[in-house]
């Protein structure tokens, strides 16, 4: 038969702690709004909640009186508007409409990058284009006929072109 320690039957465990802690905790504030009641001291708290209620009346009723289009635009002045229920029904649509509008700005922004890249690329094109052309015309200068007979005749050595046709071997 197995034993037991009498430790066992009396450990509780983590949740029943804080189960029977919030309890007593709520008792000892329940208890302490009856004997502020009993005493009066809660008499200025309820009669500050009431007029509170009576102020948000009131500014219920001023909105109720106003049309319907100012009721609108106050909203959206204030901020108002993003608690209507009409409006919370839409923030799916408004996300989705947000990261539409990012999309294309991102992309906007994206092809004029590129755009402005191509456009300085063309430049940069069009300058070795013009650097190829004199590269090849100075190439051309120096070795033509004339200026490679030019530069014999600098150098001192003397050749002169063959009167007859030349022969080509096969």
């Amino acid at each position: 038969m197995a034993e037991y320690d009498e430790s066992e039957y009396f450990t509780d465990s983590q949740e029943e702690i804080a189960e029977r802690e919030a309890q007593e905790a709520l008792r000892r504030m329940v208890r302490t709004e009856i004997r502020r009641v009993q005493t009066g001291a809660a008499d200025a708290d309820i009669a500050e909640d009431i007029a509170r209620e009576e102020e948000q009346r009131a500014i219920e009723e001023q909105k109720s009186k106003r049309p319907r289009w100012m009721v609108w635009v106050i909203g959206v002045v204030t901020g108002d508007i993003l608690l209507a229920n009409e409006v919370k029904r839409v923030y799916t649509m408004l996300t989705i409409l947000g990261i539409i509008f990012f999309a294309s700005i991102s992309t906007i922004f994206a092809s004029l990058h590129s755009d402005l890249r191509r456009n300085q690329l063309e430049k940069e094109l069009a300058l070795l284009k013009e650097r190829a052309i004199r590269a090849s015309e100075r190439c051309y200068q120096h070795s033509s006929h004339s200026a490679i007979l030019r530069k014999l005749e600098e150098r001192g050595i003397e050749i002169s072109d063959p009167k007859t046709q030349p022969k080509i071997l096969k």
